[in-house]
């Protein structure tokens, strides 16, 4: 067996592919603004990450990136935090970053003191710390910068490749003419020398061994060891490595087990042993195959310096990923362990791995397609397939019903012999017959979709429909049938919600949280403590699993829950883990967890599954930092002192507090929680922003407070910030004062003032009186006056009543006049020229009754005729006498007889009468001599 194994680990290599990883946090250029390139990595007390990049220095503090651009813009190569300094090396540059009072790095160049003396196109590759000195290396030189008197000194060895290392506060040198040296008092002592046979030419880093052995690794020679100034070659099962890929840098885990980045190839894990434990590449998460360099942080994560990147590997992490980036294996929806094998259900079918061995997974025959669910029944595996149901042995897989979407399986009791079945139209029974499970028959009278189903007794069926409710179903004695089905309608169903039977209770759960069956089994009742399970603000399903441990997991957006039974009988512990559903991203109500062994499982995620162990999950406490604080007033932009009290202008009530948690956990999210008293009285709701602005805060004294979350796990520490605002200049003490006398000066004023008023007030007093007099003197002379107008108008409407009463007369004489002339011409039989006909002519013509009719006129109608005739010139006699007829609004039947024509001449009239006034069309004749 351990030769198989063996022959399988040298095989990864070449045959790697989607394997189990560690949670891998990946940074591109895009995301910290700077270019793809980058060299080294260190960390500072504080725990922030900088990293030497073709553009400058990279600071991350867990929150975001800042750029420092190189002080010669050069490529950045090296980099080393040493207490509060941050020392950088590029092309024939070299110094040290410190932190300014505003949180800012600013550079102090150590090289300018020796500029003239540098060597052309010298780079510095290293940097290394010993007491108290800083070496930095470039090929030829090494540089000594003591950091404490500031003195600056060199050696030079031109030709020879310095490479230096630093072991327990050891310095190693290695040379090209295979030379290794420790520096002691300044001087280099030989411990030992390669052998040229071996041809090594460069070593990548140098380790201590237990035995405090040197173990020495190379870019393609592989290890090697030295032990009392012999070097030996130390072979390994994994030597071949060596020969197929190029290893460009090394670093030896706390763990004492060693990490290689190569140049096309990724990742190389082995053990202390040197044996192969993992390959990570770009197949399987890795965001580039060209490793420059590889660094171990304060928690124990292994930062890569890519080519194109940074990546973040959470070695320590109790989590494991298995990554299907290139879209085989798909999302995950069951799996189990069964004879030694891992067996992975998808939506691309069945897959299998040997437990024993971190190998790719492979299909099982047959089994292309959605797989719904994996069930262990007395040591026989059953795949819940799309296409139906399916026994499973080892690599093979044999059909035994073909009803389409086979949801899950349920032991009946008393009967081993039976399984119950359900599937996306109703269920099934299998059965055993000589030792083969066969399909007995569909069960008649359900046809709905039956994913979340429970058997009570012997023939109760509980199925739960998502979209419908929960449903109680009574199986006959043959089960073929169900001879009743009730839908309960009182309980409340939801998108999400599942049923399952935990400890002979049956359980129901939605958004609202968990429920349990009464023992009358006529309604469900909340169970308070199982309901903590469920976070309603953090619901994206009700889904609960119940594992081989006894233990109940649900799903929620930034945890997974779970509940285990404690020391006391009846009381359950709810715990948890922050593996939040946007790592997840399964599909509601189908997120699925299998317990594996011991505190280790699997669960579902879209592209593999995560192997989660809880022995492993430890709460390690964290701290919080307040970086910088920015004030903005109305014409500027800047940032403050931290860490000490701050004093703004009334102008300068804009601060923006940015903070952070340096976690680089990839399934760890931090959130935020702040507070600014005399301004917000509680805390604030946890927030994943890591800054947060107070616009226009009034003048006063503040104090801010922030503070930090893992999980569940708030920071050790909480961080307090106290500042003033000014009040503004016209509220001053000064002001305040000047308000006071002004105040005083103001009311002696006023008093006089009013003094002064009241006598003028009693003398306008007097003088109102008396004009009060006058205006009822005017007022009464008005009246008077009002009343004689009045009078004047009734005499003009009394002669208008006169005029009309004439004007009538007059019609009515005319119309007699001619009624009389009609009846003499028609029955006496006179002619023409008699005297008679003369005498009426005249009175129907006469002048007199005109000059009558418009004296009254111009009475009641004052200069009426005037006025017409300036309007329009071309108006003659008659054209005013027609216009005076109209202005008494007389009808054109009425008209007739007082110019003794017809209706229609005194239409035609009408009509030539608007011609000279040139009026339009839709104007209203008579309106508009009313207007004049």
């Amino acid at each position: 067996m351990k030769v198989i194994q063996l022959l399988l680990l040298l095989l990864l290599p070449l045959t790697f592919f989607g394997q189990e990883t560690p949670p891998i946090l990946k940074f591109s250029s895009n995301t910290y603004q700077a270019e793809n390139q980058n060299w080294a990595v260190t960390q500072n007390a504080e725990n922030f990450i900088f990293v030497a990049n073709n553009e400058g220095l990279l600071e991350y503090n867990g929150a975001k990136w800042m750029l420092y651009p190189s002080p010669n813009n050069t490529i950045m190569r090296s980099i080393l935090a040493v207490k509060e300094k941050i020392f950088t090396g590029a092309y024939m540059e070299f110094g040290f970053w410190k932190r300014n009072d505003e949180g800012l790095l600013i550079y102090t160049s150590l090289s300018d003191k020796i500029k003239s003396e540098l060597i052309e196109d010298e780079n510095i590759w290293n940097i290394k710390a010993f007491d108290n000195w800083v070496i930095f290396q470039s090929y030829d030189r090494l540089y000594f910068y003591n950091v404490e008197n500031n003195e600056l000194n060199y050696f030079t060895d031109k030709g020879n490749f310095y490479r230096i290392f630093e072991i327990n506060n050891t310095i190693y040198i290695f040379k090209n003419n295979g030379n290794l040296y420790k520096l002691e008092i300044g001087k280099e002592v030989l411990i030992a020398h390669i052998p040229d046979s071996y041809k090594v030419k460069f070593v990548l880093n140098i380790f201590e061994s237990d035995n405090e052995d040197l173990i020495l690794v190379t870019r393609n020679k592989g290890f090697f060891k030295i032990d009392k100034e012999v070097v030996t070659k130390w072979s390994i099962s994994g030597d071949h490595i060596f020969d197929e890929f190029q290893i460009y840098s090394g670093v030896q885990l706390l763990d004492k087990t060693y990490m290689l980045g190569t140049i096309s190839a990724g990742i190389i894990h082995l053990s202390q042993d040197g044996e192969l434990i993992n390959t990570i590449n770009q197949s399987n998460g890795l965001s580039n195959n060209t490793i420059l360099n590889l660094f171990e942080d304060a928690s124990g994560n292994v930062w890569s310096a890519l080519d194109n990147g940074i990546d973040c590997l959470n070695m320590q992490s109790y989590i494991r990923e298995y990554n299907d980036n290139g879209g085989t294996v798909g999302t995950t929806y069951s799996s189990i362990i069964h004879n030694g094998k891992l067996y992975v259900g998808t939506n691309q079918g069945l897959f299998y791995k040997s437990t024993l061995v971190n190998e790719p997974l492979k299909l099982v025959e047959g089994t292309k397609g959605q797989v719904w669910s994996l069930f262990v029944y007395e040591n026989e595996l059953l795949c819940g397939h799309t296409s139906g149901t399916f026994l499973i042995k080892n690599n093979t897989s044999q059909q035994i019903s073909d009803i389409p979407g086979t949801w899950n399986f349920r032991e009946f009791p008393n009967h081993p012999e039976l399984l119950l079945q359900g599937h996306y139209s109703g269920m099934s029974i299998l059965e055993r017959k000589n030792n083969k499970w066969v399909l007995k028959n569909k069960i008649k009278g359900f046809e709905n979709s039956a994913r979340f189903f429970e058997i009570l007794g012997n023939s109760e069926i509980w199925i739960n429909h998502e979209y419908k409710g929960v449903y109680k179903l009574w199986l006959n004695n043959n089960y073929t049938a169900f001879e009743k089905v009730i839908l309960f309608s009182d309980v409340p169903k939801g998108k999400g919600s599942s049923i399952l039977k935990y400890d002979d209770d049956l359980l129901y759960s939605y958004q609202e949280g968990v429920f349990k069956l009464t023992g009358s089994g006529e309604n469900f009742v909340k169970d308070t403590a199982l309901s903590k399970l469920i976070v309603k603000d953090e619901y994206i399903s009700g889904k609960l699993v119940k594992d081989s441990k006894q233990r109940l997991w649900s799903f929620n957006k930034s945890s997974i829950n779970y509940a285990e039974k404690g020391p006391i009988p009846g009381k359950i512990e709810i715990k948890s883990i922050p593996i939040q559903n946007y790592w997840r991203n399964t599909t509601v109500s189908f997120e699925n967890i299998t317990h594996l062994k011991d505190n280790l499982y699997i669960i579902g995620k879209t592209n593999g599954y995560i192997l989660v162990d809880l022995d492993k999950y430890n709460k390690t406490p964290h701290k919080i930092f307040l970086n910088d604080i920015i004030v903005k007033a109305k014409d500027s932009v800047f940032n403050v002192l931290v860490n000490e009290n701050g004093h703004f202008n009334y102008n300068e009530n804009v601060l923006q507090f940015n903070f952070s948690t340096p976690r680089y956990n990839k399934y760890e999210f931090v959130n935020y929680q702040y507070k600014l008293d005399n301004y917000q009285a509680d805390w604030s709701n946890w927030t994943a922003s890591p800054n947060v602005i107070f616009d226009k805060l009034p003048f006063g004294s503040y104090t801010f407070t922030v503070r930090s979350k893992v999980g569940n796990q708030v920071s050790d520490n909480t961080v307090n910030y106290t500042f003033e605002i000014a009040r503004p200049t016209y509220l001053s003490n000064f002001a305040i004062g000047g308000y006071l006398l002004l105040i005083l000066i103001s009311g002696f004023i006023t008093h006089r003032l009013y003094k002064r008023h009241y006598k003028k007030q009693h003398l306008e007093l007097i003088e109102q009186n008396q004009r009060q007099i006058e205006v009822n003197r005017i007022s009464n002379e008005q009246e008077v006056i009002k009343l004689r107008n009045e009078k004047l108008n009734q005499e003009i409407e009394s002669k208008n009543r006169e005029l009309a009463i004439s004007t009538m007369s007059i019609v009515k004489r005319n119309e007699v006049l001619r009624k009389v002339k009609k009846e003499l011409k028609s029955n006496i039989g006179l002619s023409k020229d008699d005297d008679v006909f003369k005498l009426i002519d005249k009175n129907l013509e006469n002048t007199k009754d005109w000059n009558l009719f418009k004296d009254a006129f111009n009475s009641a109608d004052k200069d009426f005729l005037k006025r017409a005739k300036s309007l329009y010139l071309d108006l003659t006699h008659n054209d005013l006498k027609f216009c005076a007829y109209l202005r008494l609004n007389l009808s054109s039947k009425e008209i007739a007889p007082l110019l003794n024509i017809s209706v229609k001449s005194v239409e035609v009239r009408r009509y030539r009468l608007r011609k000279k006034m040139k009026l339009k069309h839709e104007i209203n004749l008579t309106d508009h001599i009313l207007d004049i």
